[in-house]
């Protein structure tokens, strides 16, 4: 079994802080559905072991190429996130398939993670590919156009969520989605935004979690209650007041503090 050196690096963190969503945890290995592919991974002190993918992906998925120690001295601005920060090192912001991280959080809206899971493992088990790693089996998530059936979407349980998914699927490709991160964030935005069921936090979690724009805020509802919290003692702030806050305080890499605020509101809930 392969083994990859690892620093700076939480594998358990970063696959279970709400940015994505096909995982399953099988005794110490974790299952991954990544695009075409699954693969499996665990984690001792310095190394994590893995099968079904190669080193070259790994070090893109998990953003282990991205310089850690400067990303956390550039979020590390106050007691809060340096709590934060402690309770949670090695979380990194993955790169996940574009087209899988936009239905996912259109799948989010008014719901819960186990929610948002069962609603892509019916989508995948309906539309997608069955694959096997070693004596796992599971499906993989229906590339666009593949989503093409709306009373199958609506089985999948998505309720309101099905006509948008069924629009997006018919008219966003992956050549759309990954032209996006050569634009300037504000303009990779709104083109996000101009697609039906997608809002300021949809769009900013897709630009996080899938496309590289390390400086998006998504404001959820975890991530509206810590801010306010923390600091607007505890007024109501709008959520565009919080995201001009989030993006203007933590600077380049804000999406990275917005994850360590999110486990931190997670673990208070």
């Amino acid at each position: 079994m392969p083994k990859l050196t690892v620093k700076d690096f939480n594998l358990s963190h970063t696959l279970l802080c709400g940015q994505l969503f096909r995982v399953k945890k099988i005794d110490d290995w974790f299952y991954v559905a990544a695009k075409n592919r699954i693969f499996k991974i665990r984690q001792s002190s310095e190394h994590v072991e893995y099968y079904g993918v190669g080193k070259k992906f790994l070090t893109d998925f998990f953003a282990l190429d991205e310089p850690y120690g400067d990303i956390l001295s550039q979020i590390n601005k106050d007691s809060h996130m340096n709590s934060a920060i402690g309770k949670f090192y090695g979380l990194r912001i993955v790169r996940q398939d574009p087209w899988e991280c936009l239905i996912s959080f259109m799948c989010s809206s008014a719901a819960n993670i186990p929610k948002i899971q069962l609603n892509l493992e019916k989508l995948s088990e309906y539309f997608g590919e069955k694959v096997r790693l070693h004596d796992f089996e599971w499906h993989i998530f229906p590339r666009p156009g593949k989503l093409d059936d709306y009373q199958q979407i609506l089985m999948a349980k998505t309720g309101f969520r099905a006509i948008h998914i069924k629009k997006a699927n018919d008219t966003i490709n992956d050549a759309f989605l990954t032209a996006l991160n050569k634009l300037p964030y504000p303009e990779a935005k709104k083109a996000l935004l101009q697609i039906p069921g997608v809002g300021n936090k949809i769009a900013d979690c897709v630009l996080l979690f899938s496309l590289g724009f390390s400086e998006a805020f998504p404001i959820d509802t975890w991530i509206k209650k810590i801010l306010q919290r923390l600091y607007f003692k505890d007024e109501t702030v709008s959520n565009n007041e919080l995201h001009t806050f989030g993006v203007h305080y933590f600077g380049k890499y804000a999406g990275y503090a917005q994850q360590f605020l999110y486990m931190l509101a997670r673990e208070n809930k």
